[in-house]
């Protein structure tokens, strides 16, 4: 045991080998506060130690134009704000999120979803997406269950990545950037499913007075940008229809906290010796 406790006391501080679930989410505030972003990870701080232990949250400011303090948090947290300003900058911001991503689990949402504990617990808890993308459905006070929110995903950081995120080419725009990121992995192989009923999400309530933003909702400078794209999918193939843009803008982090976790890893002795059973077999791999 005591070289276990030698490579335990001798990592370093900002290692994340032991995270297996990575939460991004995002917002723009040109209110009053952003009450609507702390009122959620102060939530998200009452769950079980051991599941905050394995979670890391990803917050990234799209350039909010108003002053804040990010309060202390007991959880593995990385701030990021984006310094330049662009309208509707969401898929930047999930990009940028993605990037900092410490797990190959990726949890997207947008601001006004929250996640239970028990469906935080499963996702870390699950097996790599692999070439999935997993929408969930959601849960109302009376526990009547309806369909996901049409840019919330768990999915593989790498398989984000490989077919290059959001396209970015949409921001300074409003919508049809999650409609296309759909279109587009599907039409590389990716198999979008739903989670099991059990695994849920929820709406919150969100003072949209006081702690959100006043940008409006105009879909026509991106309705015929999103058409050309189709159409480059539908007549050069492959991998046409996506600008490549990403992460065209400048950005600073503005906090970062690690946890410092209570449980030793789980031992697996025979994980390094069985390397030939992964290399025979791709699905063992994952």
């Amino acid at each position: 045991m005591n070289i276990i406790n030698e490579l335990i006391s001798n990592r370093h501080a900002a290692d994340k080998s032991h995270i297996d679930l990575s939460y991004i989410t995002h917002f723009y505030c040109d209110q009053e506060s952003i009450n609507s972003v702390i009122s959620l990870l102060k939530e998200y701080e009452t769950y079980p130690a051991p599941l905050l232990d394995r979670i890391e949250f990803i917050i990234v400011d799209d350039c909010s134009p108003i002053e804040y303090e990010i309060p202390v948090l007991n959880l593995n947290l990385t701030w990021l704000r984006i310094t330049t300003d662009i309208k509707w900058n969401q898929g930047g911001a999930r990009n940028l999120g993605v990037t900092y991503a410490k797990s190959d689990k990726i949890l997207m949402s947008d601001l006004d979803h929250g996640f239970p504990a028990s469906t935080l617990a499963y996702l870390a808890d699950s097996d790599n997406p692999g070439r999935c993308f997993y929408k969930l459905r959601r849960k109302r006070a009376d526990g009547i269950c309806y369909k996901g929110h049409s840019n919330l995903f768990f999915m593989s950081r790498a398989r984000f990545l490989r077919f290059y995120g959001y396209d970015e080419e949409y921001c300074g725009n409003y919508g049809a950037e999650d409609y296309r990121f759909v279109k587009y992995q599907k039409y590389q192989g990716s198999q979008q499913r739903y989670m099991p009923d059990s695994i849920w999400c929820y709406e919150r309530q969100l003072d949209r007075e006081k702690s959100y933003h006043n940008l409006s909702r105009d879909l026509s400078a991106n309705t015929p940008v999103d058409l050309r794209k189709k159409n480059e999918c539908s007549y050069f193939g492959r991998e046409y229809g996506h600008s490549r843009i990403f992460l065209n803008f400048d950005w600073i982090k503005m906090k970062t906290y690690n946890r410092c976790p209570a449980m030793p890893p789980k031992i697996r002795k025979y994980w390094r010796p069985l390397w030939w059973w992964r290399w025979l077999n791709p699905r063992a791999a994952r």
